[in-house]
């Protein structure tokens, strides 16, 4: 039975690792921050305190334990680790299935996931795993003692630089406490806390060795210990407090330094979480499809909520393209490619922080099909439904620099969410800005009639100046949305009295250069100062928010170019004005493109770029003719050409090929994935014990192929003693081989204990043969005690640790000294006695057998 003094021991024991386990929990509290993620962290480290405590109790070995946690981690993995799989479509089943892939995958998607996470899927099995793991391993270590009682300690460092490494790379916030400056209070606090928790388990644990060995002395001796002298407990406390003020020192200067600068490397910093965009074609570029006859009236998408209702979200945004490199407006940075941050799209979880400044929105889709992705701004949260929310859920990316989605599973028919977004002012005053931020842009993205045409107009270069160039823009402009004149039931039946201009699609620094010089030529020839009078620009959204963008870049404004929707009350169905989506109903007519330009604070003024279709253009402009260019055809060599399907330079879509039908594989593809991932686990799961088995061949090898032929021997005997305590037989190390084979009662272990004392205190060295002869002895014993077991206990003895626990709780030290005539075998094993093969007792350690 346990003494009080046992008793207090553990519970001092506990204390020490529970707060150890408290410290990690407090690091990785930046990863989750939810109130699920504590209720879990708690789960764990009690679950794991109860199961040391019964390992302890009954006399676990540590296969008993690895088996004890992981039925733990897999019953309370899906309540504590998988939250969500409670209330989901798949229930218990489907949520186990989802803990078992977290254990190999979510490291991985871990540090490719914004931050916080909260209870997201299934990120909370890294953070239970641990928690359980450590405190059942650290708290079995520190409640069994023995010499391995130390690796608690990196055991729990391991376990609290979990929050560190897979946290932000950003750190706290420098806290200035009575004049001085602390550099990252929260790390250093979290160092600091780790260091003087683990310093003083050490300390707790030697003082205990110490203790227990001078009280072991004295039962022996019956020498009783008399308290130390005043000045040694003194020398002892002060060099204590030395080396710990030391350590702490030392740990506070490298935080100190760490912490110098405002990020530090984690493994988010080099495992990039963008997502390759180049694949998908600008949304920009595929604006004028929208205004064909297929899709121009077809339901596209449909947003309803209070938000929508009152007016309050004004746009859909279904891309923000910030970049321009000559041909098209992209959402990736062209020089920084998909490593730049700031465009990257990551996964990020369900919910961002809710404030209370926050609409919903819910989205459903009709005939939208696509990766851009319709959102309202500022995502705080957002949940999928339908039949395909497991997959859009896994496939939704997120900026929050631009404030836009993508969808990789590509949205379809029936698919719907609902997103919860921060309510913004849309800033649309754009003269109230003073000047240019700091905007930089090639030079060779600027045609050069855009830098004549703003030269002619004698504006100033300022919010002011902008919002006029804007308006003339707008005004000398004429909308058009096709090349050639489209059907009678479209785009131009919604327009009224009229009259159909042609215009490219496109917006390249050509498409842009022709623009600008179609307004300025307009505006040589004339002698007209209206801005009706000057229409001479024709095109759509697509050219005249590029345009707009350029004119505001070119007076250092930044800029980007965002598409998406208008929004519009159900009263304004009779107001004859297309754009807006009418009652939330958004069809291809409804598609729009405008102008952000930034105000230099963050902050984005909301600038919109459409041209006006009430005048049309000039009627010198109608009348002028094409310039002819006359071609000489020789008809010798004339030869016929194949047109193209479609003409480069136009923008206009090329013919769609017949889709090359095949084989359907994805039954193939979803039962190698399924493979793979039972394969991952199964991997997983069996490494600890395929590890065991390598590590007990190596050793078996290394005895059976040892230089010294009496080691062989020593060492085929050694094996046959791990074979017996693995089996579960007690180890009789305080026995001679002759008593501990005729504990054992084996067939041939009397034989090799004589054999093993001949070769070991013989008078002449054994020969080689001979030591093949004993190890197939050796072997043949084996195989009759694992015979003598069930099929369970010759697969648990396998991989048994009780052997390796056994020598290194022996403390044997052989040592080998060669001879002229033989090997001599000096011998040291404290608190045992050996029999030679005569009966006769070895020599006293040091001398030779």
């Amino acid at each position: 039975m346990s003494t009080p003094v046992q008793h207090r021991v553990h519970v001092i024991n506990a204390l020490f690792i529970v707060a150890m386990m408290l410290v990690a929990v407090w690091a990785a509290w930046p990863i989750y921050q939810a109130t699920s993620y504590l209720i879990m962290a708690a789960g764990a480290v009690l679950t794991g305190v109860a199961l040391a405590w019964l390992g302890e109790r009954r006399g676990w070995s540590w296969f008993t334990m690895l088996l004890t946690v992981l039925g733990a981690y897999l019953v309370l993995g899906v309540p504590l680790a998988v939250p969500t799989a409670l209330t989901g479509i798949d229930g218990v089943l489907g949520g186990l299935l989802d803990l078992v892939t977290a254990t190999v995958f979510s490291w991985k998607e871990l540090v490719t996931i914004q931050l916080p996470v909260g209870s997201y899927q299934s990120l909370l099995a890294p953070a239970f795993l641990l928690f359980l793991g450590g405190t059942t391993a650290a708290l079995t270590l520190a409640w069994r003692g023995g010499r391995l009682v130390a690796l608690a300690v990196p055991l729990v460092f391991g376990v609290q630089l979990f929050g560190l490494v897979f946290g932000s790379s950003a750190v706290s916030v420098p806290l200035t406490v009575v004049g001085v400056s602390v550099p990252a209070p929260r790390e250093s606090l979290i160092g600091l806390a780790a260091l003087l928790l683990a310093f003083g388990f050490l300390a707790w644990r030697t003082h205990l060795s110490r203790t227990a060995a001078l009280d072991l002395a004295a039962r022996t001796t019956g020498v009783r210990r008399t308290p130390g002298a005043l000045g040694g407990r003194i020398r002892r406390a002060i060099l204590a407090f030395g080396v710990l003020v030391l350590a702490i020192g030392i740990t506070l200067g490298a935080l100190s330094a760490v912490a110098a600068t405002p990020t530090r490397e984690v493994l988010r910093s080099s495992i990039d979480p963008a997502v390759e965009l180049r694949e998908y074609v600008s949304p920009l570029s595929r604006y004028r499809s929208f205004f064909s006859a297929e899709q121009y009236d077809a339901e596209l998408f449909t947003v309803t909520g209070t938000a929508v209702d009152d007016g309050t979200a004004s746009r859909v945004r279904l891309a923000v393209l910030s970049y321009y490199d000559g041909e098209v407006f992209r959402v990736v940075n062209p020089a920084g490619g998909v490593s730049d941050q700031t465009t990257a799209f990551a996964r990020v979880p369900h919910a961002r922080g809710v404030s209370a400044d926050s609409d919903t929105a819910r989205f459903d889709i009709v005939g939208y099909s696509g990766v851009w992705m319709p959102g309202a701004g500022a995502l705080s949260s957002i949940r999928f439904a339908g039949d395909r929310a497991a997959d859009l859920s896994d496939g939704f990316f997120y900026n929050a620099n631009t404030a836009s989605g993508i969808q990789l599973k590509a949205l379809t028919n029936g698919d719907r969410y609902t997103i919860v977004f921060e309510r913004q002012a849309d800033a649309t005053n754009l003269a109230a800005l003073a000047g240019p931020a700091s905007s930089s842009i090639d030079d060779t993205l600027i045609p050069q009639s855009l830098i004549d045409w703003v030269d002619a107009q004698a504006i100033t270069r300022d919010g002011a100046g902008l919002a006029e160039l804007v308006t003339r823009l707008r005004e000398r402009g004429y909308l058009s949305h096709a090349l050639t004149v489209p059907a009678a039931t479209s785009w131009t039946a919604d327009l009224g009295d009229y009259q159909f201009s042609p215009s490219l699609s496109g917006h390249s620094v050509a498409r842009i250069d022709a623009l600008f010089t179609a307004l300025l030529e307009k505006q040589n020839s004339t002698t007209a100062t209206e801005n009706s009078q000057l229409v001479a620009g024709v095109g759509d959204d697509e050219q005249f928010a590029v345009a707009a963008a350029l004119l505001a870049r070119h007076l250092g404004f930044e800029s980007r170019v965002v598409l998406g929707f208008t929004l519009g009350a159900a009263e304004a169905a009779d107001s004859g004005v297309p754009g807006d989506c009418l009652a939330g109903v958004c069809s291809g007519q409804n598609l729009a493109a405008w102008v952000e330009v930034g105000s230099g604070d963050g902050t984005w003024v909301t600038v919109d770029a459409t041209p006006q279709f009430q005048n049309p253009l000039s009627p010198i402009d109608d009348t002028r003719r094409d310039p002819q260019h006359n071609t000489e055809v020789i008809a010798e060599g004339a030869t016929e050409q194949r047109a193209p399907e479609a003409n480069p330079t136009s923008g206009e879509d090329q013919q769609e090929q017949d889709p090359v039908t095949g084989s359907d594989l994805a039954w193939l593809f979803a039962a190698l994935k399924i493979g793979g991932i039972s394969l991952a686990t199964l991997l997983a799961i069996s490494t600890p014990f395929l590890v065991i088995v390598g590590a007990k061949l190596t050793r078996r090898r290394d005895r059976a192929r040892a230089t010294d032929v009496s080691a062989r021997f020593a060492g085929g005997w050694d094996e046959y003693i791990d074979a017996a305590v693995d089996r579960g037989l007690a180890d009789q190390g305080s026995m001679t081989r002759v008593e501990t084979a005729a504990h054992y009662r084996s067939v041939g272990g009397a034989q090799l204990a004589t054999l093993a004392d001949r070769a070991v205190f013989g008078e002449a060295s054994p020969r080689a043969a001979d030591s093949d002869a004993f190890w197939a002895l050796v072997t043949a014993e084996r195989a009759s005690i694992a015979a003598s077991g069930t099929r369970r206990q010759r697969l648990r003895a396998a991989i048994s640790l009780r052997s390796f626990s056994r020598l290194a709780d022996a403390g044997r030290l052989f040592t080998f000294r060669p001879s002229a005539s033989r090997r001599d075998v000096t011998t040291v094993r404290p608190n045992r006695r050996y029999t030679s093969r005569m009966g006769e007792r070895p020599p006293v350690s040091g001398r030779k057998a």
